[in-house]
């Protein structure tokens, strides 16, 4: 006041604000539909009430280093309940959510819901954010923050429960909106179908533009989201309701995840997102207990709750994420295009570059006759090379995955090591979110050779027994889709994507202990694995040792290249091949060296230049160095947090340039001569499919050099051709 002295204002009185003032409670911060925050019943609202130690708006998320907090809901002038009267503290019945329209009251053209990021879009712009570690990481967008832009930031060395540098939305949601269903929670979607039982947005988060952002160095450290995997990814998790986000040009470097997704994860029921033109290099998924999958970018279904429109999904229990269930699937229209997913690590899982899981939801059992309204995923000119995978997909995973395409991608040079404790017959291996198969090992001291390019799986129980007395009609491009994921292949380079194995060594005198060794997989002439021989020393940092095997499609449960032991079979069609006995689809090159200009191969973490061990490096296998220990020899330990033996294997080069040569490390467009250049005619089934333009936006097929098309995702250009890495 004039005396200079503070004074707080009335209620009511600061323009804009009137949160309580008259009778109509109107804050100026929603929280999600069913998001308690005050007198939460933590028996029946899901997992987070467990980390919950105050009555705060965001439990288990509070100190992220931003929150982005904001309006939503239009209560309608409700005068009470608006906190809800029960555990589930459900919206007053009749609420909509906020729309444009909302941002005028028609008095004067005043803005009664300042708090509108529909009225007032806003900017997260050229910061630097890090050492946050209470739980929110390091940019936290909670809900209803339409139009957000998050851009140009620096976000390092945070920690997070869902993720470490950039959260979107919360792992969990209510019940799914379905068009038709009068019982929907309110406030309901913002989107409407004519077609009944089609699932709506759920418009938390829309229109996210996350872009030009350098994520590197950030972990999620779990909060039990997931029954079978503790967190969301190390770098960016995009959770449900995040409706056509854009997450373009950013950098997602040396991030961690105890759960799924070590750099980039869309973790459930999102509209039409788009992942594009990103660096996702040397992130790491892993958990010395269970499975957990992506190490680079993980495509997954969040855990069930409650009903779908095929009825119940946990028996007579409500609201709680127990299994069995059936995750709502990531939604329709995702696009991930012209990304670099390079030197990941899914070190317990499957997927080292990018894993599909739960993609499907109960769309099938609901359009049983219609396949154009299942959940899609474009997958196109993305460069997948040097990922390694402890179980097997070292470059792409698919489970629960019905109609992925893929097109026009460059799938290089990534390994599985068949190192992750569920291939030991870990204790932990049942709570695994991906499940496991035959062939998992192939002596009592040695686990078994896995697919290394790319790998499908049966689909799960809870998958199939939504297809029940439906007479599913799969896709012409998707054949056996009640069974397995078939992925749509076309136009793919798959190259020399190397198999190994696990298996006891000799005693060491110095470790006192039998050695882990990690050998070349080794094949009959049928595909049947047999004993293979240690992995051979690099001379140089990258170089490609003699004696590697290639193993580029697979369906778990196979039992080597073309062995079919798990009776499916993947046809991959106008690509190139490593293997003749992969070779099912047609209008394949194959067993010929497409003539990269600079492949690579995984190895030592040191450079071999330095005169150190150059090879890859597995420790003994025992948890300390105290004597006496048990002689390693594979067999499950009792304690469950070791399922895996502590088979951590250190490899690289984690670096994209050669620190005795100063090249580039892994530039994989074409040279003048390879073979795949021109390969696919325009008007054939692979060229019509193909997309307009390449991993550089080039436009493809370049007329300079023809009208035909080339296989992988780099379109050859006549002249000066640019650097692939970023």
């Amino acid at each position: 006041d004039a005396t200079g002295v503070a004074k707080c204002p009335q209620e009511g009185t600061v323009a804009g604000f009137k949160a309580f003032s008259g009778k109509t409670q109107n804050p100026q911060i929603d929280r999600l539909p069913l998001e308690g925050i005050v007198g939460w019943d933590t028996t029946t609202n899901g997992n987070l009430a467990q980390m919950l130690q105050e009555p705060t708006l965001m439990g288990a998320y509070e100190g992220a280093g931003i929150t982005v907090l904001a309006k939503g809901v239009n209560t309608h002038g409700a005068k009470s309940g608006y906190y809800g009267s029960g555990a589930e503290a459900a919206f007053p019945t009749g609420s909509t959510v906020l729309t444009k329209e909302d941002c005028t009251s028609g008095k004067n053209d005043s803005n009664p819901y300042p708090s509108n990021f529909q009225c007032n879009p806003s900017s997260i712009d050229g910061l630097a954010i890090t050492d946050s570690s209470q739980g929110g990481g390091g940019i936290f967008v909670h809900a209803w923050a339409h139009n957000l832009q998050i851009a140009n930031d620096r976000i390092y060395n945070n920690i997070g429960t869902l993720a470490g540098g950039i959260n979107v939305g919360q792992g969990e949601s209510p019940d799914g909106y379905f068009a038709g269903t009068p019982t929907d929670s309110d406030p309901g979607s913002c989107e409407s179908s004519e077609i009944t039982n089609t699932q709506l947005p759920y418009c938390f988060d829309m229109h996210l533009n996350v872009h030009n952002n350098d994520v590197t160095l950030n972990t999620s450290i779990g909060d039990e989201l997931f029954s079978g995997t503790p967190a969301g990814a190390g770098g960016v998790s995009f959770c449900t309701g995040a409706d056509y986000y854009k997450f373009n040009y950013n950098w997602v470097c040396g991030n961690e995840s105890t759960g799924d997704g070590g750099g980039v994860s869309h973790l459930g029921f999102i509209y039409h997102g788009t992942m594009s033109h990103n660096t996702v290099l040397f992130n790491l998924s892993t958990n010395p207990t269970i499975a957990t999958n992506g190490g680079g970018i993980i495509i997954e279904g969040a855990a069930p709750d409650g009903f779908t429109a095929a009825g119940l999904e946990c028996g007579s229990v409500v609201d709680i994420d127990c299994p069995p269930g059936l995750p709502d699937g990531t939604g329709p229209g995702l696009r991930i295009n012209a990304n670099l997913i390079m030197g990941n690590s899914a070190e317990s899982g499957s997927g080292g570059g990018l894993r599909f899981q739960s993609v499907t939801g109960p769309e099938v059992s609901v359009f049983p006759k219609n396949p154009g309204r299942w959940y899609t995923v474009s997958v196109t000119n993305n460069i997948i090379a040097n990922n390694v995978a402890g179980w097997d997909g070292g470059g792409v995973s698919l489970q629960d995955a019905l109609a992925v395409n893929l097109v026009n991608n460059t799938i290089v040079a990534n390994d599985t090591t068949a190192s992750s404790g569920v291939l030991f017959n870990t204790l932990g291996a049942p709570l695994a979110s991906a499940p496991g198969a035959t062939n998992q090992a192939f002596t009592a001291t040695t686990s078994a050779p896995q697919p290394a390019g790319l790998v499908s799986m049966q689909n799960s129980g809870n998958l199939t027994a939504t297809f029940a007395g439906r007479g599913i009609t799969c896709p012409a491009a998707h054949p056996n889709c009640t069974k397995i994921s078939t992925p749509y292949l076309t136009n793919n380079l798959f190259w020399q994507n190397r198999t190994y194995y696990i298996g006891v060594g000799s005693l060491d005198a110095q470790y006192q202990q039998n050695i882990v060794m990690i050998y070349n997989s080794s094949f009959t002439s049928t595909g049947a694995p047999q004993i293979g021989t240690p992995t051979v020393n690099q001379l140089a940092t990258g170089s490609c040792p003699s004696g590697s095997t290639y193993w580029d499609l697979g369906v778990r449960g196979d039992s080597g290249p073309g062995n079919h032991a798990s009776g499916y079979t993947l046809d991959a069609n106008y690509s190139v091949l490593t293997n003749a006995s992969e070779n099912n689809g047609s209008h394949n090159l194959v067993g010929t060296n497409p003539a990269v200009v600079g492949q690579y191969c995984n190895g030592a973490r040191t450079p071999p230049e330095a005169g150190q061990n150059a090879g890859w490096q597995v420790p003994p296998g025992i948890a300390d160095a105290q004597v006496p220990n048990p002689i390693f020899n594979l067999t499950p330990n009792a304690t469950v947090d070791e399922g895996n033996n502590w088979v951590n294997i250190s490899w690289g080069p984690l670096a994209l340039i050669n620190p005795a040569t100063g090249a580039t490390l892994g530039d994989y467009s074409l040279t003048p001569a390879s073979p795949a250049i021109n390969f696919i005619p325009t008007l054939s089934p692979g060229g019509l499919v193909a997309p307009a333009r390449d991993y550089f936006g080039n436009p493809r097929p370049d007329l300079a050099n023809g009208r035909a098309i080339d296989v992988g995702a780099v379109e050859y250009r006549r002249g000066v051709q640019a650097p692939m890495v970023p």
